[in-house]
C-alpha cells in the first residue's frame, strides 16, 4: 500500500511539474478530439502513464516532436471480431495502422458455434495482439454450453 501511495505522489508531482517527468515529449501538436484543433505543448509521462499535457515540462529524458502530430488511440467500444472472418491477430494487423488501439470484443458468435473451446481459442489468440483486445462474457450463447469449472 505504501509503495502505491508513493507512486501516486510521484505521478502527481510530475504532473504538476514539481519534479522532472520520467519522459517528456516536447513541442508536440496534439489533436484535440473534442474541438478538432491542434494544441501545442508538451506531454509528460511517468512510468507508462501520461500525467500531463500542454504545459512546459522538464524530463529526465526528452524527445523533440517538432513537426509531428500526436493523436490518441481510438477505442472500438463494441466489436464482434469473429464477424470479420479473420483471427484476432489479423484483425489487429488491419485496425492498428488506422489508429485503433483498443477493441472491446463480444465473442458471442464464436461461443455460439464452438462453445467453450471457441471462446478459449479467441482469448488465447487475443493475448498475442498489440491492440488491447478486451473481452467480456458473451451476451448470448448456445443453450447447451456449460462453462468449465475453474480449477
Amino acid at each position: 500500500m505504501e509503495a502505491t501511495r508513493r507512486r501516486l505522489e510521484q505521478r502527481i508531482d510530475q504532473a504538476l511539474g514539481d519534479t522532472c517527468a520520467d519522459l517528456v515529449i516536447r513541442n508536440a501538436r496534439t489533436l484535440n478530439l473534442v474541438t478538432g484543433d491542434l494544441d501545442n505543448g508538451d506531454i509528460a509521462i511517468c512510468d507508462d502513464i501520461i500525467v500531463g499535457t500542454r504545459d512546459n515540462y522538464r524530463g529526465e529524458t526528452e524527445i523533440d516532436a517538432r513537426g509531428k502530430i500526436i493523436v490518441s488511440g481510438f477505442i472500438d467500444s463494441h466489436v464482434h471480431c469473429e464477424s470479420t472472418l479473420v483471427t484476432p491477430g489479423e484483425f489487429d494487423r488491419c485496425v492498428l495502422p488506422h489508429g485503433t488501439t483498443t477493441a472491446i470484443c463480444d465473442p458471442h458468435e464464436i461461443a455460439n458455434v464452438l462453445g467453450a473451446d471457441g471462446l478459449s481459442y479467441f482469448l488465447q489468440s487475443a493475448l498475442g495482439t498489440v491492440t488491447c483486445a478486451c473481452s467480456f462474457r458473451p451476451a448470448c450463447r448456445r443453450q447447451d454450453w456449460k462453462p468449465r469449472a475453474r480449477g
